[in-house]
């Protein structure tokens, strides 16, 4: 079949890198949006700022722009919308809630140990759901190095801190497994343009949160500007330019690719905290980077070869 082919060239290269930088960026702009509003409301805001941003954009090229905008929605099907809807709430509306209610109790190293079971799930679905995808050593052995990697990078702290209850744990690894769920989607789902594809994803998904915060948590009030302008930071750029991006890497890279991005970005957020924010660099984190490096460069040794 023709959208099972994966293509991973300079521009599939340069989509990953920049989702990890985008990504990477979106840890910092967290911690300054939940100083002042409750994690919940942080989602939904920047799920729901996602939603109108593309939607707008959408509609302004369909007013404004050349042929290809005329028709925004060209191709949507009933399958198409039940596909990507479920994407856009189960696999990351959710996802996005039950990492806001295990980071009440668990710590930031442990989370990101636990969202670094994607990939794991992302290569399982994969073979089980994705024809001629299938789980091969080489890939096990590059998911393999890249969790360790991710191990090596947060696990100091993840063992220093105070342990994580098990609802936390729990909640975690359902959203990692959600998380997968939403690659193997995206790319089963019928090909739609990667604009269109997302503003479906974000609209769905900004309609469970909304309500569901309504109910978990009262509405900000006394918000700062700092935490407002991180919402909209986190909406307009890791949630909506991000899932445009994400959408275009799955439909040509598939989601194993793109599922790297996990032990990728906790690299970059180092990065941008040694670089901007006083934070100190370890041994660790060095062999980390060769280690994540290592897993991506195995698992993806040959572009010829499927995801």
């Amino acid at each position: 079949m023709d959208q099972m082919r994966t293509s991973r060239g300079a521009s599939e290269w340069a989509c990953l890198i920049a989702l990890v930088v985008i990504w990477g960026t979106a840890f910092a702009a967290i911690s300054i949006a939940v100083e002042t509003i409750d994690p919940i409301w942080v989602v939904t805001g920047r799920i729901g700022i996602a939603a109108v941003g593309l939607t707008g954009w959408m509609c302004l090229g369909s007013i404004l722009g050349g042929r290809g905008w005329r028709a925004p929605f060209a191709g949507v099907n009933a399958r198409a919308l039940a596909v990507l809807t479920l994407v856009g709430v189960v696999c990351t509306a959710v996802p996005f809630f039950l990492y806001a209610i295990a980071a009440e109790t668990t710590p930031s190293a442990v989370l990101a140990i636990c969202n670094g079971g994607t990939p794991m799930f992302t290569a399982l679905l994969a073979h089980l759901l994705i024809p001629g995808d299938r789980m091969t050593s080489r890939r096990m052995i590059g998911v393999g190095l890249g969790f360790l990697g991710l191990a090596v990078l947060v696990g100091p702290e993840a063992f220093t801190d105070a342990g994580a209850g098990v609802t936390g744990l729990a909640a975690a690894i359902v959203g990692a497994a959600l998380y997968a769920g939403g690659n193997i989607g995206t790319r089963l789902a019928p090909r739609l343009s990667p604009l269109t594809s997302s503003v479906i994803i974000t609209a769905s998904g900004s309609a469970l949160a909304l309500p569901a915060a309504l109910i978990m948590a009262p509405i900000p009030a006394g918000a700062s500007m700092d935490s407002l302008a991180a919402v909209a930071f986190l909406g307009l750029l890791p949630t909506g330019l991000a899932m445009i991006l994400y959408v275009w890497l799955i439909q040509r890279a598939g989601p194993m690719f793109v599922s790297f991005t996990t032990y990728l970005s906790p690299l970059w957020a180092t990065g941008i905290g040694l670089a901007f924010m006083n934070e100190s660099i370890s041994a660790s984190a060095f062999a980390a980077l060769g280690l994540i490096l290592s897993g991506v460069a195995v698992a993806n040794r040959n572009p010829g070869l499927r995801s």
